[in-house]
């Protein structure tokens, strides 16, 4: 173990980087966990997969046992504790897709009904648009455009209809700005 640095700190940065908890997973999933088994299922270099397991072993999380070439892992009762707890924190962490969803279309309505409120107001009806009138309604719109690009990322970049209705509406506005302004 790193000197200056005690037992438990280094548990905690061990388990703050992904690979160190997927392989941990792994291990305690398998009915019979090998090293080359994890190597390949995490996915990481050898080498990175054999210093992650050779800390884990050092920290009491692990034993192993050479048997030739192959390298049996098992999980300590304190292995086996950390591997619950933070299969416990990964479930806890998971989204509700349907209430995601919801949330979204919530967001993406409320923002349809107030592009439909700045078209009421800045151009229904109109002959013709002032600079400053154009400049208001522009940044009127700006708003919903950067809230449209965040429900974007919120839905993993989906096509969802309501994205696509808000884009769309928000192009009809400015198509419709850029009509009143021209005549």
């Amino acid at each position: 173990m790193k000197s200056g640095i005690d037992r438990s700190e280094m548990i905690r940065r061990l388990f703050l980087q992904e690979k160190p908890v997927e392989i941990l997973i792994s291990i305690s999933r398998m009915e019979t966990p090998y090293a080359s088994r994890i190597l390949r299922e995490v996915d990481t270099t050898f080498a990175h997969a054999v210093k992650i397991l050779s800390t884990m072993e050092d920290l009491g999380i692990i034993e192993s046992e050479r048997s030739g070439r192959i390298k049996a892992l098992k999980l300590t009762p304190h292995g086996e504790v950390l591997a619950e707890s933070l299969n416990n924190f990964l479930e806890a962490c998971k989204v509700d897709p349907d209430a995601e969803a919801e949330k979204i279309r919530g967001i993406a309505e409320r923002i349809l009904s107030r592009l439909d409120q700045i078209y009421r107001e800045e151009i229904e009806g109109k002959k013709r648009l002032k600079h400053r009138d154009m400049v208001r309604i522009s940044r009127r719109i700006a708003p919903y455009e950067r809230e449209l690009k965040r429900l974007e990322r919120m839905s993993g970049g989906d096509k969802e209809t309501y994205i696509l209705e808000i884009k769309e509406k928000i192009a009809w506005i400015k198509r419709e700005k850029e009509q009143i302004t021209s005549s």
